[in-house]
């Protein structure tokens, strides 16, 4: 029974109706839900009992004679059988069954089209009378005004709710900087906190998300000169992009109804920005953690790789990299407290910059007799290093477009979100460096 279990097309059928049972058919449901949210109609009720019947009709009929051909012992991985095997009445049943099943996605498909075609038709709007926000009639503009909710179901707890919104009875009816806005409140009890001022239609953002899927599609084709002409593309669109989402107070603080009256810039703590960028050296964290995980395992179950401690690179390099990571921390410091006197922080952020990748290139420079394709120890030591190289030219790229911000006197103290956004890359950076060569150079010599 276990191999019929796991290497047979019993395993085949209870895969399938785990998933498509899971999520395929709840992710169909979804879609006739919402779909009226983005195209103000709903689907066909007449042409979704059809999907609905072709589909449920047609998975059963293809995945549950997989059943008993697996626990007939019919193998997987296998493009054909003898005829002799008595199994090709149920194959036979469960290929009409799949075409059965694909017929209802196909006239789904049709649906969705037939929804999406210009016509004059209204609105039909909160067609299932639900409760929450997203059924609220809504323009280009989203919201005419932003409502204060106190439970999960704010239409049913106030009925007259969505024609207040529209006629602007709440907070933040109007623009008051000109510019596209919206409301930054406290994450635990939504308290207003400032306005964010939200960046307008443009090309560099289109031509960057261009350029990003150019570098990951043609790298999977090994299309390497073309995939990194298309990041140049987007990095350069990227930067573009960001010259417009750091305006600064461009206006003093705002009424946006209630008699509240709040900032239209913040930084720091407070900012989004900077609790994005925390959220993403979260992320650059596990990144590491996984990396410094597969070093050790090696260490764990293939202690033969590991090289004897005088076979490792000397201490002199390491330790001056680590000196070097260290003394980018105050270029830092000093650079944040002094954004008025420009060229002080220049000369700061430029001193950091030289630091780190002086740093990395010692590093890397340490192991210059060890190859990646010399042994597991040597991939796993270039895997720590490669991953501290993407961040130090990370941090770098960031480093200089605030070096740009600062000539083009678009970064003070006030108007610091970029440059604390690229503070708190800049010190982490310095950070995985000092543990990396920690780890690379102190660890084995304690092993």
């Amino acid at each position: 029974f276990d191999w019929q279990a796991h290497d047979s097309y019993f395993v085949v059928a209870h895969l399938h109706y785990v998933l498509i049972g899971g999520m395929v058919f709840p992710l169909f449901a979804a879609m006739y839900y919402w779909i009226p949210t983005v195209s103000k109609r709903t689907l066909s009720e007449k042409l979704g009992r059809w999907v609905f019947a072709l589909m449920f009709i047609g998975f059963n009929l293809a995945f549950f004679p997989m059943h008993i051909t697996g626990m007939a012992g019919m193998p997987r991985r296998v493009y054909t059988y003898a005829e002799s095997l008595g199994w090709g009445p149920l194959n036979l049943l469960s290929t009409v069954g799949a075409f059965v099943l694909a017929s209802g996605v196909l006239l789904f498909l049709i649906d969705l089209a037939r929804n999406f075609r210009p016509t004059g038709a209204a609105d039909t709007g909160n067609v299932w009378n639900a409760g929450t926000l997203e059924w609220v009639p809504n323009s280009v503009y989203a919201l005419r005004s932003i409502p204060a909710v106190n439970g999960r179901e704010p239409l049913w707890e106030r009925p007259t709710l969505c024609e207040e919104i529209e006629a602007g009875h709440w907070y933040l009816p109007d623009a008051p900087t000109g510019r596209r806005e919206t409301i930054v409140t406290h994450p635990v009890d939504a308290r207003p906190q400032y306005i964010l001022q939200l960046p307008g239609p443009a090309w560099s953002s289109f031509i960057a998300a261009l350029g990003t899927a150019a570098f990951f599609l043609l790298l999977t084709v090994k299309l390497v000169v073309p995939a990194l002409a298309g990041g140049i593309v987007a990095i350069a669109a990227i930067w573009r992009w960001a010259w417009t989402t750091d305006p600064g107070a461009t206006h003093p603080p705002a009424d946006i109804g209630g008699g509240i009256r709040l900032p239209v810039y913040a930084s720091g703590p407070v900012s989004h920005a900077w609790w994005a960028t925390v959220v993403l050296l979260l992320v650059m964290g596990s990144m590491f953690l996984s990396a410094v995980f597969a070093y050790l395992f090696l260490w764990t179950v293939s202690p033969e790789y590991w090289p004897a401690a005088d076979a490792l690179p000397g201490l002199g390099m390491p330790a001056l990299a680590a000196a070097l990571f260290v003394a980018s921390v105050p270029c830092a410091q000093y650079a944040s407290k002094r954004l008025d006197r420009k060229r002080a922080s220049r000369i700061a952020i430029v001193a950091g910059l030289v630091t780190l990748l002086a740093a990395f290139a010692l590093a890397l420079r340490a192991h210059g007799a060890l190859s990646p394709a010399e042994s597991g120890y040597g991939a796993a030591v270039y895997a720590l290093l490669s991953l501290l190289g993407f961040y130090v030219a990370a941090t770098a790229t960031m480093q200089l477009y605030t070096l740009a911000r600062s000539w083009y006197g678009l970064l003070d103290a006030a108007r610091r979100v970029t440059f604390d956004n690229t503070r708190l890359m800049w010190l982490y950076t310095a950070a995985q460096g000092l543990l990396t060569l920690a780890l690379l150079h102190g660890y084995p010599r304690l092993a």
